[in-house]
C-alpha cells in the first residue's frame, strides 16, 4: 500500500511550559503522528530567520519531518506562553505578528496540495488575512476524494463567523470538543451535531470531551463511543492533535471508524502521559 499523503497546515510554534520549551502547534503535532503512523507527512506553516527558526527546522528533521514546506516570510517565529492547570490542562497566551501570519499559496505548496490524501487545518492560523487568504487557496487546490479536516481548535479571541463558516464548507471531517460545539450551534444557528453534519455534509464529526469521553458521528448517527482512559496525566498539550492524527491515518488505511477511534484514544492517552505533544 502507498503511504498517503498527508498535510497539516497553519501555526508552528514553540510552545513555552513550565519545563522548557517544546517544539509545537496543531499542524506540526498532527503531521508528525500522522508521519509516525506511515504517512509521507508535510507541514504547511512558516518560521522566522531567527535562532527560533533555526532551532525549529533542526527539531523537525531531528523528529524526520520534511522542511521543505516551512516558509520565511521575514517575521519572528513564534511562541506560546503556557500554564498548566491543577489537572495538567493549558492555557495558552499567543504571541502575535509572527511569520506563520504571513502563509502563502506558492505554486509548490498548491502542487502539494494537489497530490494529497489528507489535510488538517485549524481557526488559529487564519487569525491574519493573508494566512487566511493562504490557506483556503491551498484548501482549493486539494482533491475532492481527499480527506478534508477542521480540527477547529478554537484559541483566545482568533476565531469569527467568516472564518468558522468557510472552514467548514471546505471540510469534510469536522472535530471539536464540547466548549466548541455551543460556539459552532452558535455560529451557525444549527441545533446539534445531526444538523451540522447534515448542513456541511461531513462524513465524520469527532467530538470530544476530554477526560470524560469521545465520539466519532457520520450521517448516518453515532459509529463509536469510548470512554477516555484514566491515565496519570502530565499534560494535555498536543493530545487532540495526535487524535486526529491517528483517526485520520487509520480511516486511509483501510480501518472501519470505530478500530480508528480506538487508535486514536490509545495514542492521545499516551501523550498525556508525557510532557510536551511529540513523544
Amino acid at each position: 500500500m502507498e503511504r498517503p499523503v498527508i498535510l497539516g497546515i497553519g501555526e508552528i510554534v514553540w510552545d513555552c511550559l513550565p519545563e522548557g520549551k517544546a517544539l509545537g502547534g496543531a499542524p506540526v503535532n498532527f503531521a508528525y503522528h500522522a508521519m509516525k503512523l506511515g504517512a509521507d507527512s508535510y507541514p504547511v506553516s512558516a518560521v522566522g530567520d531567527d535562532e527560533l527558526g533555526a532551532e525549529t527546522l533542526a527539531a523537525c528533521k531531528s523528529y524526520g519531518l520534511r522542511t521543505d514546506y516551512l516558509q520565511h516570510p521575514g517575521l519572528p517565529t513564534s511562541r506560546v506562553l503556557v500554564s498548566l492547570d491543577a489537572h495538567g490542562v493549558p492555557k495558552y497566551e499567543i504571541l502575535e505578528n509572527v511569520a506563520w501570519d504571513a502563509l502563502d499559496a506558492t505554486p509548490e505548496v498548491l502542487a502539494l496540495a494537489a497530490k494529497a490524501d489528507a489535510v488538517c487545518w485549524g481557526s488559529l492560523a487564519q487569525r491574519s488575512p493573508r494566512s487566511r487568504e493562504a490557506i483556503l487557496r491551498i484548501l482549493d487546490a486539494v482533491p475532492a476524494a481527499a480527506m478534508r479536516v477542521f480540527d477547529i481548535n478554537l484559541r483566545q479571541h482568533y476565531f469569527s463567523k467568516e472564518v468558522i463558516e468557510a472552514s467548514l464548507e471546505r471540510a469534510n471531517v469536522l472535530k471539536l470538543n464540547e466548549d466548541e460545539l455551543p460556539v459552532v450551534m452558535g455560529i451557525t444557528g444549527l441545533e446539534g451535531i445531526p444538523e451540522i453534519i447534515r448542513r456541511y455534509s461531513l462524513d465524520y464529526l469527532i467530538y470530544t470531551c476530554g477526560a470524560k469521553d469521545s465520539e466519532v458521528h457520520g450521517p448516518a448517527g453515532l459509529l463509536s463511543h469510548i470512554d477516555t482512559p484514566k491515565v496519570k496525566v502530565v499534560d494535555t498539550v498536543g493530545a487532540g492533535d495526535s487524535f486526529t492524527a491517528a483517526f485520520i491515518a487509520s480511516i486511509l488505511q483501510g480501518e472501519s471508524p470505530a478500530a480508528a477511534h480506538r487508535r486514536a484514544v490509545e495514542l492521545s492517552a499516551l501523550v498525556c502521559r508525557s510532557h510536551g505533544a511529540i513523544v
